[in-house]
């Protein structure tokens, strides 16, 4: 090193050093102003948030005590504005944190405080931080709605510097967006208010480098950035300075200067490590991962993706983790690690889709096509990846050339050369225009280093004498014109291919058109027919697919022989799953079917059932445990569609349809019809009961009077006064027996175990033919809920009806169990019993019918258990929180 280079290193230390300390100093003086409590109560407050604007880039943590020490102090002496401008310092440090909902609430604080104040000032910059947090979380418009906001009471205010402040945020929002003509004006703007206003800053000038560098003007590119960094490195910025490194890294990156990207980015990284600066933390860590997923070193992309990832979590950057999450699973594809692969696109997917980001969603329905074709299923992959091509339409040329490259190649996989044929030439089209792009980045690529070689050799001039300059500009012009030739040489070499590439692809597609025209020509009359018959399949294709979409229902389609099952996306959502969210297996649907309607189908599956009926239409109801674990009542048709040369089922299709909103409806009237019946039922017991007993009762009192004096009536009178007086007893004893049924006062009274053993010890009193014997587990708990006491009483009642008319039973068992989370019934006899299927079946006679209703009504159980000449056992379960 000479000694000229180490004097201006030396220059720049110091500089740099002193600029540190005079911060340093700028900011303690501002702090003992505070102190200094001889000074009015609003100057202190000035110098306080001063002094938490030096230190905030350096050291973040310390302005929340500053803020919280402002306000405090605002608020004892009532002064409104400065609380609202403690809010502002305070969603300022919150921004920094990267906790931007937190920052947003506070700045919405600092806004309505500023209104109460009516200070202008602390409501614009109370509403520019709320657009700097959607900023932040990639919410552009409504971040650009909020800038313009406050730009409108700045404006009012003729703050230049802030006004430019917004401006240069609006131009960041339109290069992001590549709005490339409102970008440069809104940081020209920027720039031009800068000046006015009289303060220099870093950030247009970076922005503006950022445009020029996309636009291909390298060399004014690299100009602003060093420019800035002068500017940075001057005002010892460690926040800007990091940024212009990050700038500078991606100029070098754009020319495919790995060196010094990679150096570029760590200086930014490191820089922004030190400070907090957990925003700028992830644009480095997201750079080094993009940079080793092109090189193709995936551990390392991997290890810095996840690296960051952790960080746009952590800061609700939904677009940066929607991006990260895509890249990985890219890299799991590539390398065939197919676990969990669908989750991390389905995770990316939803983000997305809420973003309405649809580059984003183009690439996710491109990685869902890829993980299908690794699968080996190649309707979904072909499926997924022309939704991918249909959206990328009008975004960026380099996702049509991998959608169509893709394409191709599975078109080429299974034969369809028509198909691969289209897709290749649209993956050529694109891929030329993207090696175009790429030759002319090579171009200024090689400009761009001439451009800087000549530089440093001007700059070396300077430093010697005048026969070393007359030997160097001798140098000079040799090595111009060396350098002229090469980028001739270059430029020609690059033409000659571009032409050879352009005639070999000519020459490629007349070859493939005239094999394709031969073709076309052996097989014309077949040719139309197919596209005939196609058209007609696709067009029927579409309007079933379009009227299932409509209708929501779930399709499936299980191959028998290799028991391979298709589910339709339809079915996924219905159960609240994303599409293809677990796999296509039998067991998936048959493990969420609710416990009870598996007893119903005796635990069996769906699909058996639907073997069974061989060419019948299966249809049957039963619950599907969606993912958020509740239940939905689905109607499941099926049937055989196909069958083997030996007559096997081969293939069963059928569907899902959700049927909740009718079952709840049925439950509805079913409940309400229950509930009529019984306050019917009550009311009649309490009319015979009340009225008609009563008069019963009365008459027989009468009539026991006079039967004290009839001694000297006829004995043809006296006996059919007797006659009646028996028939008014038995009216009496007959009415209490009705009134009791139909509204057991025991159970009212007395609860579910006293009306059983009441209803148990009366028919045991009414025959001696049947023995019956009652066993309950209920010991001091009893049952609150009227409607299953009612249930499990009627129930007993129609039971025991049964029994009584049919069974020739000589012994009856009853059973009620109290479990941890049922009640159990069970009636059984040792009669001469019944086909209970075939009754079953049919829902006819012995009163199952309205035994299944009352159950249904409050989600119950009925299992008939019984043979002819082996009895009868029927099992009532009620769940205690239907």
């Amino acid at each position: 090193m000479n000694d000229n280079m180490k004097q201006i290193l030396t220059s720049m230390l110091i500089l740099l050093i002193s600029n540190t300390i005079i911060a340093q100093s700028k900011a303690d003086a501002l702090w003992n102003r505070w102190s200094d409590t001889g000074l009015e109560d609003t100057a202190r407050l000035e110098a306080l948030f001063k002094h938490g604007k030096e230190i905030i880039k350096k050291d973040t943590d310390s302005v929340f005590t500053i803020a919280d020490i402002g306000y405090r102090f605002a608020k004892e002496r009532n002064l409104v504005e400065y609380q609202s401008a403690s809010l502002v310092v305070r969603g300022k440090a919150l921004y920094r944190k990267g906790k931007y909902i937190e920052a947003e609430e506070t700045f919405n604080e600092a806004v309505v405080l500023g209104r109460e104040a009516e200070d202008s000032l602390s409501v614009a910059r109370g509403i520019y931080g709320i657009g700097s947090t959607y900023y932040a979380r990639g919410e552009y418009d409504t971040a650009v709605e909020y800038y313009e906001k406050s730009y409108t009471i700045f404006l009012m205010l003729n703050d230049k510097e802030r006004m430019g402040d917004v401006m240069n945020n609006i131009g960041i929002i339109y290069l992001i967006q590549k709005d490339y003509e409102n970008a440069e004006k809104n940081l020209i703007k920027c720039h031009d208010l800068y000046t006015e206003a009289g303060v220099l800053k870093s950030a247009p000038l970076n922005n503006l480098a950022v445009l020029k560098s996309r636009k291909g003007d390298v060399r004014g590119a690299v100009e602003l950035q060093f420019e800035a960094l002068k500017i940075n490195e001057k005002k010892g910025s460690d926040y800007s300075i990091a940024y212009t490194y990050m700038n500078i890294a991606n100029t070098y990156d754009q020319f495919k200067d790995d060196e010094n990207y990679l150096k570029y980015t760590q200086k930014s990284y490191d820089i922004r490590k030190r400070i907090g600066d957990k925003a700028g933390m992830l644009r480095c860590l997201s750079g080094f991962g993009i940079f080793y997923d092109k090189k193709e070193e995936y551990d390392k992309a991997l290890e810095y993706y996840d690296k960051a990832l952790l960080i746009a979590q952590e800061l609700d950057r939904k677009l940066s983790v929607s991006n990260l999450l895509y890249n990985e699973a890219m890299i799991k594809l590539r390398t065939d690690q197919l676990e969990g692969v669908l989750e991390i696109i389905n995770e990316s997917f939803e983000i997305n889709t809420k973003l309405d980001n649809k580059k984003g969603i183009a690439n996710c329905y491109y990685a869902y096509g890829m993980y299908f074709k690794k699968k080996t299923d190649y309707d979904k992959a072909i499926y997924y990846i022309n939704k991918a091509m249909l959206l990328a339409e009008g975004l960026e040329i380099e996702q049509t050339r991998d959608f169509a490259k893709a394409l191709y190649q599975i078109y080429s996989d299974l034969g369809q050369s028509k198909l691969a044929l289209k897709n290749y030439e649209i993956y050529i089209e694109t891929r030329d225009s993207v090696l175009n792009l790429e030759n002319q980045q090579d171009v200024l690529h090689q400009q761009y280093k001439y451009e800087n070689e000549k530089r440093a050799l001007a700059d070396s001039l300077n430093y010697a004498n005048k026969q070393q300059i007359n030997k160097v500009k001798l140098t000079q012009s040799r090595n111009q014109r060396t350098a002229l030739i090469v980028i001739l040489g270059l430029v020609t070499l690059f033409t000659i291919f571009a032409i050879n590439r352009v005639r070999l692809t000519r020459k490629q597609k007349r070859i493939i058109e005239g094999q394709v025209v031969e073709l076309n020509e052996l097989n014309d009359n077949l040719e139309e027919k197919v596209i005939e018959r196609s058209k007609e399949i696709a067009d029927r294709e579409e309007q079933l697919r379009y009227a299932l979409e409509a209708s929501n229902d779930g399709i499936w389609d299980w191959k028998v022989e290799t028991n391979r099952m298709i589910f339709s996306p339809a079915l996924y959502t219905m159960l609240g799953y994303v599409p293809y969210e677990f796999e296509e297996r039998r067991e998936e649907i048959q493990n969420r079917i609710h416990p009870d309607d598996l007893k119903k189908m005796e635990g069996r599956s769906y699909l058996d059932l639907i073997l069974e009926k061989k060419e019948k239409n299966f249809v049957n109801e039963a619950r599907l445990r969606r993912k958020d674990e509740k239940y939905i009542w689905v109607q499941i048709k099926g049937k055989v569609v196909s069958y083997d040369l030996e007559q096997n089922p081969s293939r069963v299709v059928g569907t899902f349809t959700d049927i909740t909103s009718i079952k709840q409806k049925a439950q509805d009237i079913l409940n309400a019809v229950m509930t009529t019946e019984d306050i019917e039922r009550n009311r009649i017991s309490k009319d015979i009961h009340d009225g008609l007993q009563q008069t019963l009762t009365v008459s027989s009192l009468n009539f026991q009077k006079v039967r004290k004096s009839i001694a000297e009536l006829p004995t043809e009178v006296l006996e059919t006064f007797e006659t009646g007086y028996d028939y008014l007893q038995r009216s009496i004893t007959e009415s209490r027996s009705v009134a009791h049924n139909l509204m057991p006062k025991a159970i009212v009274d007395f609860g579910i175990i006293k009306a059983f053993e009441s209803l148990i010890f009366e028919l045991d009193k009414s025959t001696d033919k049947i023995e019956f014997e009652f066993f309950h587990n209920f010991g001091e708990h009893q049952i609150e809920n009227q409607q299953v006491k009612l249930t499990l009483y009627r129930i007993l009642q129609e039971g025991i009806n049964n029994i009584f008319k049919y069974s020739k039973a000589s012994k009856v068992d009853i059973q009620l169990k109290n479990y941890e989370d049922i009640y159990m019934l069970t009636i059984e006899d040792n009669g001469v019993g019944f086909d209970a299927v075939k009754v079953l079946k049919e829902e006819t006679g012995l009163g199952f019918k309205g035994m299944k209703n009352r159950l249904d009504a409050i989600n119950g159980f009925l299992e008939v258990e019984s043979r002819e000449g082996r009895g009868t056992t029927l099992l009532i379960e009620i769940n205690k929180n239907f």
